[in-house]
This record gives structure tokens, C-alpha cells and sequence, in this order.
């Protein structure tokens, strides 16, 4: 059983937080006996008092004139990033390296989701647990040595209960060690241009040289956010595994108290403190915002609140092109094909201030001729937006197949039949 339903999350996220108030050895029996549940590695996280941080009245709207706000963030660092232009709303000291905690396991996961979007991996296989997944500390899902799992619940452990064994043995099933895992991990942040990020491990406890930032976490975090599947695992509260003996339960109380919220994860460490990265989406606009070395974990819920309703209360998302969607064809000369369809590589949006909606127009602009040969993924094309006269965002648009250049046989061919149709 997978919840995501308020009224019984909510339940649950109260009685975890009655479980939180009994001795240290009775909530350990309660929530990590072997096989019931799991040992968490975060420190007491309770619920805040009365919930006040999601209070939006609380949200000073911005001052007329003003591009952005004066948010007063607790939280040492922090960033507000919408998904499909990858604009910055508001930010605080985003690029300072810190620990990421279990935030490192977005990146674990984005890498098996993209492997089972490729066909190289299935939530339906089954890994087997190896001896080294027992020494790692904190979280656990109490995976055995030799013992099977099927992906489907190895991710639901990394996902919402941030299990560090179901991790390790993701990333030793998916690349034969971790040391390989970790190199494509790197790898994936630096195509993604997170400049401030790498890793030591696929968990994230503390390493030597193992590190990120509040700005790449957005990045990733916003790159996550295209995989609605991957997306849903991060937004369960709770589940079963092992046939109903192991419960599974999300630190991330955002998913049962703020609106639209739908996903991402927490994190904690010595090192790190607490950390958090949340996205929501409310009338089709999606915000991820996130929050690095909190002194608490009320403070990085409170600043992620703040930073959401504002830009709620304030911009709208606009999909100006969908991934995939032909908008146009474009000549090729001399070309094998004599055009090219010029489509979106992938959705992008525009963010505007509230009420300006209707005041956006869109162009599309394609090159009149392109020179073979021209390869699958060449720009040949923009769609230009524009508000009250001014640009304000401008989305490639691509070849979505090659022409190479034509042969003089062909060419000669291609003549021939120009004629002949014209004769006949």
C-alpha cells in the first residue's frame, strides 16, 4: 500500500511525532524492529508547533517596482528555481560547497531512472544484496547479505525512507561497485552543469571531498522533475515492503501539509545539518525550491514555505514549447532530405509577473535555408517570446533527423524526376 492521501498522512505524520516523544529505546523498538521498520539517522524531527510555517498570510508580498523579494531565510543557504526556463527567483549564498546528506540520492536515483527509461534497468528485476550493504550506518532497510529485492522496492527504500544499504546496493547492482557508480554520478552533474557538486558515494554520509550546493540541487532536483514516475516514488509518505513487514515512512512532512507539494527529499548529517529539496506545482506552475545547513528541521520546511508562496503569490509558468513538438520545417540545400522538421529538445516555459498573462505572445523564427549536411539535434530555429514588445525568453529548436549532403547521382536523380514530373 502506497499513501499519499492527506487525512491519513496526516494521521501517521502525528503519530510519528507521538512516537518521537517516547524514550529513545521504545521509539527505536517501535520504528526499526527487524524486520517492522527502519533505523533513522536524522535526529528528532518533529512536526512544528501548530504547523504556523505554513501560514501564507504570513508571506509579505513583493513591493511594486521590485523584481525580487526581501525574504528574510533563516537557513544559510537557499534557492527558488522554476523548472522550464531555469530562472532564479530568489537566492541566499546558493553556490557555497557544503555536505549534501541524503540529498546525494536524488542523483542515485535520477541515474536508475534514466537507465530504466533507456531499457538497461527494470523495476520488475531483482538485485541481490551483497556483504558490503550491511556495514554502512545510519538509514536501513535492514537489507540481509544475499538477500533479493526487486528495483521497484530498492527505490521505494532510497526514495522515502532514504535506506543508505538499498543505495549501495542500487548503485553495485546498476554499475558492478560503487567506485564505478560514483564516476558516473560526477559524470551526469557535470553534463547537467553542476559546477559545485562531487561526490564521494551514492548515500551521502560524510566523505572527504564530497560535496554540493544549493544551486545544484535545484538543477538536479528541476531535471528530476522530468521524470514524473521518479517524481511519484519521492512523493509517498509511507509504504509497505516485504510483504507488508517493513514500513516505510518520508521525513519530508512538506508532502502532507503544503499545498502542491508532490515530491523530492530531505537530508541530515553532522556535517550537513539539515537539508531539503521541494518542488510543487499549483495551476500549472512548478517551483523547486531548496535549503542547505538549516539549524533545524522546522527552519528548512519554514524557508522552503516562504520561498514557494511567494513566487506563487507573485509569477506564473507558462509552457511555451513541448519536447518533441514539430513547429516547422526548414530547407536543406544541397541535402539527401530536402527539409528538416525543426522541433522543441525539450519543454520550456517562461516565468511572468501574476496578471501579465495575457500579454504574451509567441513567434516562431526558422532559418529560411540550412547547408547540408545537417545532424539530428542542429539548431535550426527559435521560438521567441515576447511581453509588451520585449523579449523576455527565446527556446531552441533543432533538426529531429540528419540530411547529409547529397551525392552528384543523386542530385542528377533528383533532377530527372523534377523534369519528368514537370513533362508529364
Amino acid at each position: 500500500m502506497r499513501t499519499t492521501g492527506p487525512w491519513y498522512a496526516k494521521a501517521i505524520s502525528l503519530a510519528l511525532l507521538g512516537l518521537m516523544l517516547l524514550p529513545a529505546s521504545g521509539r527505536l523498538t517501535a520504528l526499526a524492529g527487524q524486520p517492522a521498520g527502519l533505523v533513522v539517522d536524522e535526529p528528532e524531527d518533529p512536526l512544528p508547533e501548530g504547523v504556523s510555517w505554513l501560514d501564507e498570510s504570513v508571506v509579505i508580498p513583493v513591493v511594486a517596482g521590485a523584481d525580487r523579494p526581501a525574504l528574510e531565510i533563516r537557513s544559510p543557504s537557499a534557492i527558488l528555481m522554476e523548472p522550464l526556463s531555469g530562472e532564479v527567483l530568489f537566492e541566499k549564498d546558493s553556490t557555497a560547497r557544503t555536505a549534501p546528506a541524503s540529498l546525494t540520492k536524488l542523483m542515485t536515483l535520477l541515474l536508475a531512472f534514466e537507465a530504466i527509461r533507456d531499457g538497461r534497468l527494470s523495476l520488475t528485476e531483482k538485485l541481490v544484496a551483497s556483504a558490503h550493504v550491511m556495514r554502512l550506518g545510519g538509514t536501513t532497510a535492514f537489507l540481509e547479505t544475499g538477500e533479493e529485492m526487486t528495483i521497484d522496492h530498492i527505490v521505494l527504500s532510497v526514495a522515502v525512507a532514504s535506506a543508505n544499504d538499498a543505495s549501495l546496493a542500487l548503485a553495485e547492482h546498476m554499475s558492478g561497485s560503487e567506485e564505478e557508480f560514483v564516476k558516473l554520478m560526477n559524470q551526469r552533474a557535470e553534463e547537467l552543469g553542476m559546477t559545485n557538486t562531487h561526490f564521494a558515494n551514492c548515500h551521502g554520509l560524510d566523505a572527504e571531498n564530497h560535496y554540493s550546493c544549493a544551486r545544484d540541487m535545484a538543477i538536479l532536483s528541476c531535471e528530476i522533475t522530468k521524470h514524473p514516475k521518479l517524481l511519484e516514488y519521492t512523493s509517498i509518505f509511507e509504504t509497505r515492503i516485504r510483504e507488508g513487514k517493513t514500513w516505510l515512512v518520508n521525513r519530508n512532512h512538506m508532502l502532507n501539509y503544503y499545498q502542491g507539494c508532490d515530491g523530492l527529499k530531505t537530508g541530515w548529517t553532522v556535517e550537513a545539518g539539515y537539508s531539503v529539496a521541494i518542488t510543487a506545482a499549483r495551476q500549472g506552475t512548478r517551483y523547486v525550491a531548496v535549503v542547505m545547513k538549516a539549524a533545524t528541521p522546522n527552519d528548512r520546511f519554514a524557508d522552503c514555505a516562504k520561498m514557494l508562496s511567494w513566487g506563487f503569490a507573485n509569477y506564473s509558468s507558462l509552457l511555451v514549447a513541448e519536447k518533441g513538438q514539430s513547429y516547422g520545417a526548414v530547407p536543406v540545400n544541397l541535402g539527401r532530405c530536402q527539409t528538416v522538421p525543426a522541433v522543441a529538445p525539450a519543454d520550456r516555459g517562461v516565468l511572468v509577473r501574476k496578471g501579465t498573462e495575457g500579454e504574451v505572445s509567441r513567434q516562431v523564427v526558422l532559418e529560411t535555408l540550412v547547408q547540408a549536411p545537417v545532424h539530428r539535434g542542429d539548431e535550426v530555429g527559435a521560438i521567441v517570446v515576447t511581453l509588451g514588445g520585449e523579449e523576455v525568453g527565446r527556446c531552441p529548436l533543432v533538426a529531429d533527423r540528419d540530411s547529409e549532403r547529397i551525392t552528384f547521382l543523386g542530385l542528377w536523380w533528383r533532377l530527372y524526376k523534377r523534369v519528368l514530373g514537370a513533362a508529364g
